[in-house]
């Protein structure tokens, strides 16, 4: 009897991706929210990583030219161990402070759906399902904000880029490079989402029926 009622509770994935889905629809602001904290932080991110790689190839890519021009100018950017090192503080502290808005925005959200929570919970659903319901709904989030900040980031540095160098911008971003570089960021705005929705998926998942069906939140 226990593993036949196991069995009928234990939704299938595509179940899953579609109740995560519903909800981030519903609750569109919220979603737009923890998704727009991603957005800044990849754009970030990626526009400094961009910028780094042009400003680092200019000795190596650049053509005399374009180097003499930029000496002239004053326009050419330090590629010290302190001004890189200023860099990833930068980088670092854009990512804590997303981390710590999206971490908020989740918590906000499970607390919103206390009563929601503990009626799933009545009806049988294990905690592995509350779990994996709030991942979900964190990486369908993850993935978009990522993919609209490392457009936008993108899109900031060779802008900013072709008004410095002009066309040599795409000889100073070698493609293996430029691949490196999505894939970073990628994997960055993916695992940012992931951390940042643990602690509120098992928050969820251990919240007991009856307290939550008492909230009047």
């Amino acid at each position: 009897m226990n593993t036949t009622s196991q069995r009928q509770n234990q939704l299938p994935l595509r179940k899953a991706a579609q109740i995560a889905w519903k909800n981030i629809r519903i609750r569109w602001w919220r979603s737009l929210l923890v998704t727009s904290g991603i957005i800044l932080a990849l754009a970030f991110l990626m526009y400094i990583l961009c910028s780094d790689t042009l400003s680092r190839n200019i000795p190596h890519r650049g053509s005399t030219q374009l180097i003499e021009e930029l000496t002239k100018q004053g326009a050419l950017i330090s590629t010290d161990d302190d001004s890189r090192l200023q860099t990833w503080w930068m980088v670092a502290l854009a990512l804590l402070i997303s981390f710590v808005g999206i971490l908020n925005a989740m918590v906000m959200s499970v607390t919103e759906r206390f009563r929601e929570i503990g009626t799933m919970k009545c009806l049988g659903a294990l905690d592995s399902f509350i779990v994996k319901l709030y991942l979900l709904e964190s990486i369908f989030q993850g993935c978009v904000g990522t993919l609209i900040g490392l457009g936008l980031g993108l899109g900031l540095a060779f802008l900013e880029g072709l008004s410095i160098y002009g066309a040599e911008t795409w000889r100073l971003m070698p493609g293996a490079t430029f691949v490196r570089l999505i894939a970073i960021c990628l994997l960055t705005g993916v695992t940012l989402t992931i951390l940042s929705a643990l602690y509120p998926a098992w928050r969820a998942a251990k919240m007991q029926p009856v307290d939550a069906m008492r909230s009047e939140i």
